[in-house]
């Protein structure tokens, strides 16, 4: 019986890894055995990916498109769950249809869809949604006996040459741990159907990827070696595979350097309510200007050094809360037409709509609101770095337009994508006059919208490999499974 193994790179880029094949000899390998399919994303939305790849429906149909949702009836912040997602991963029909599943860490899984399968969730992902666990006892036997995963929550880090240092070696020591504990679980139980992440390239591409030259390179570099020790790891697991098993890498999204100007998006948002609602709504002056001193003020009064071991070891209710005040902390929304949702990969805007939000101000569809899409459109378009007079924005994507779907209205309205510039200081718009902010440049990463595929050479009757939604039919399409 045909057995298929997939093994997902979090975050690994394509152009990267075939840019420095010759350092990544197995990969290498794979690449030059298999056949290379190019995966188109959701585009814009790259916290929607494994979403889309487990439930084979863009995000318009599923609704997810990161960890922590914008709540329009709560007018809030929550964390997804199993309650968010109407439909099932595939892994689930191939479970139903008598085989045998293993699935360990794809990211915004809920726990726990398989009943009679083994079932691990965050154990070792890029960073940890949900507390971690496993429904059999067998796999935690062999979870125990492989130890805990250094990596942990997804925390900002201090840029120190230490800290640095310390995640490298992190990442390194997790990548060797997730291949053992792959191939212990593939050697102790049974399975049809195994689905597994490496979440170290995600982690390490956000950390590490503007650090080194991308054109030329040494094997010296901090994302090299975490990508090496992942490329150890699989060789070991791909040396215990029989000859019935069609194995599968494959990356939903890649990385590049990371351009997000996010650190001058919530004083931008709040001057162009300003000057929206003094130029449309005849409301003035400085409305929506309530201040959130709080977050604020313990940025002000908990030294830098202690802000991120603070931050790490808080409880998830508490890194919620910090995350929902930054959002919508001192917001007047009978003077809020729109609001940033997140800001650090790409930026994310919500419209405070009638009907919709529970405590709306737009009448959806009115004169009112196409002005204010207009008028946002054409800020952002129109914005160039104060100091080189360089063109910042490249598009503004109405996300409803390009992802329909029945669950469309949890996502974001507009995503801006950036050109390619470095962080900027200072900003100016005809239309709202000039905004300053300095940058934080905690990420050096950031994704693209492109995945792939390699896939054995023999198979050579697949065709619709084109999507990373398109994995759930040609995974149950290899076990004879109708959708």
């Amino acid at each position: 019986m045909t057995r298929l193994l997939l093994i997902g790179l979090d975050g690994g880029d394509f152009d990267y890894i075939q840019s420095r094949a010759s350092a990544l000899p197995f990969l290498q390998k794979r690449l030059n055995s298999g056949r290379l399919f190019k995966l188109d994303t959701p585009k814009a939305l790259s916290g929607s990916v494994w979403p889309t790849f487990y439930n084979g429906v863009n995000p318009g149909t599923h609704g997810i498109y990161q960890h922590l949702v914008w709540d329009a009836q709560g007018m809030g912040i929550r964390r997804i769950g199993a309650d968010w997602c109407y439909y099932q991963p595939f892994w689930q029909d191939i479970e139903n249809s008598g085989r045998d599943v293993v699935v360990l860490d794809v990211p915004y899984s809920f726990p726990v869809a398989l009943k009679k399968g083994v079932e691990i969730t965050d154990w070792g992902t890029h960073g940890q949604t949900f507390p971690v666990s496993c429904n059999k006892k067998s796999a935690r036997t062999i979870i125990k006996r492989i130890g805990k995963s250094p990596i942990g929550r997804e925390t900002p880090i201090q840029k120190t040459s230490t800290e640095l240092q310390k995640i490298q070696q992190q990442l390194i020591k997790s990548a060797e741990l997730k291949g053992k504990l792959i191939s212990e679980l593939m050697t102790k139980l049974d399975w049809d159907l195994f689905v597994t992440i490496f979440g170290e390239t995600h982690r390490g591409g956000h950390i590490f990827f503007g650090d080194e030259d991308e054109k030329k390179y040494t094997t010296d570099t901090p994302l090299l070696k975490i990508y090496q020790a992942v490329d150890r790891a699989l060789e070991k697991i791909f040396t215990g595979l029989d000859e019935d098993t069609i194995a599968v890498i494959f990356s939903v999204h890649g990385m590049a350097r990371d351009y997000a100007q996010g650190h001058i998006i919530r004083p931008l948002m709040k001057k162009i309510n300003q000057v929206f609602l003094e130029k449309y709504c005849h409301i003035s002056p400085k409305p929506s200007v309530k201040t959130n001193s709080l977050v604020p003020l313990l940025r002000k009064v908990v030294p830098a050094r202690l802000q991120y071991p603070i931050g790490a070891l808080s409880p998830d209710f508490i890194r919620q809360w910090v995350v929902e005040k930054e959002i919508i902390g001192g917001l007047d929304w009978s003077l809020t037409p729109g609001f940033a949702l997140r800001t650090d990969i790409r930026t994310e805007l919500r419209l405070n709509l009638i009907g919709r939000e529970s405590q709306g101000m737009l009448e959806a569809g009115s004169e009112l609101h196409h002005n204010y899409v207009d008028f946002i459109k054409k800020v952002f378009l129109d914005l160039r770095d104060r100091d080189t007079n360089a063109e910042l924005v490249d598009e503004v994507v109405d996300t409803h337009q390009i992802l329909p779907g029945s669950n469309s209205e949890r996502l974001p309205d507009l995503v801006i994508t950036w050109y390619p510039r470095p962080a900027v200081k200072s900003v100016h718009s005809p239309l709202i006059g000039s905004i300053s902010s300095e940058s934080s440049g905690a990420r050096g990463g950031d994704h693209t919208d492109y995945g792939f595929a390699i896939v054995p050479q023999e198979l050579d009757n697949i065709s619709s490999l084109n999507h990373i939604k398109d994995f759930a039919d040609f995974s149950k399409s290899l076990f004879n499974i109708e959708n």
